[in-house]
């Protein structure tokens, strides 16, 4: 499983990003599964909770980005915490 950052920009200028989307598609049709509806003239997404819907036609670009994957980024974060902890136990803090 691959995870993605899927950002769709507007014709307007303005861009929806949606964050570690995991995908077994390719990169080029990972877009779909950052969506929760697709329709002909309307993609409907959920993002932080709200109900987002973009009107196909504005749709100007949809990039990509293969991200890591989160669980394990947490799990990292948490190792170099406990790391620091114990370096600064050993230092007498």
């Amino acid at each position: 499983m691959t995870y993605y950052d899927i950002t769709f920009h507007e014709l307007s200028g303005k861009s929806i990003i949606k964050r570690s989307v995991p995908s077994d598609k390719t990169n080029f049709d990972a877009w779909q599964d950052a969506c929760a509806t697709i329709e002909p003239d309307f993609l409907h997404i959920l993002v932080n909770g709200d109900a987002v819907s973009l009107n196909r036609r504005y749709i100007v670009r949809i990039d990509c980005q293969e991200v890591s994957d989160p669980t394990e980024k947490a799990i990292t974060a948490k190792d170099e915490l406990a790391g620091v902890i114990n370096t600064l136990s050993n230092m007498g803090f």
